[in-house]
């Protein structure tokens, strides 16, 4: 099962996987917009937070945050336990996973891109509130929400191309018929009115002058 949250800020929703399996899980279908949260050093739930659009890491407000860090910390044995908890997060895309790792084992890619916030201790009020929004899902719904999610992507980078592809069309006719109206002023101005070719359009002053003569 993977559990989702309603935000004190309806723009954003969390949602959290139940044991380490639905982590593996969460882990290889994440978004690219999401924000996952842990408990740094220590055994937790894995929690993530989807930012609309819009909205960067750096953009996340500060009452979103604390529910988020409180949500992890609430979900960790020994971290629910403690003062001062320090909590780790940063963009899906920054995840890596080795074949070598456990279940639900991850690291990163560049840990210059980890975020920290610190959770001086549990407020049960904000912690009530975010699991009286609980909703059970199977975690089926996860695979599928990413599968709809990346034919999505691929319909919308589908017309972007085609677009571009118009665009580059429009462009290069457009250039076309710019060179054959230039192409054409060019032979218009060397007729005579009579049409026949004006062959002294381009004479030199000499080779004028020696036909004069």
């Amino acid at each position: 099962m993977v559990f989702f949250f309603k935000s004190c800020d309806k723009r954003f929703i969390y949602y959290m996987g139940r044991d380490k399996h639905e982590n593996e899980l969460l882990i290889k279908y994440g978004w690219e917009k999401d924000v996952w949260f842990h408990v740094d050093d220590l055994s937790s739930a894995h929690v993530y937070l989807r930012l609309p659009k819009g909205v960067a890491i750096d953009d996340i407000p500060e009452n979103v945050l604390e529910e988020c860090a409180q949500l992890v910390k609430a979900n960790s044995i020994q971290g629910n336990k403690l003062k001062n908890v320090k909590i780790v997060y940063t963009m899906w895309e920054n995840l890596h996973k080795r074949k070598s790792m456990e279940i639900g084992q991850i690291g990163f890619h560049d840990t210059k891109k980890l975020k920290y916030t610190k959770v001086e201790e549990r407020k049960n009020p904000i912690v009530n509130r975010i699991n009286k929004t609980r909703v059970e899902k199977e975690s089926e719904t996860i695979k599928e929400s990413w599968e709809e999610m990346m034919r999505k992507k691929r319909r919308k980078a589908k017309a972007k191309k085609k677009k571009e592809e118009a665009e580059k069309k429009k462009q290069m006719e457009l250039a076309k018929q710019k060179a054959e109206e230039q192409e054409f002023k060019a032979l218009n101005d060397g007729l005579e009115e009579d049409g026949t070719l004006n062959t002294d359009v381009n004479m030199t002053a000499e080779e004028f002058e020696d036909d004069f003569m």
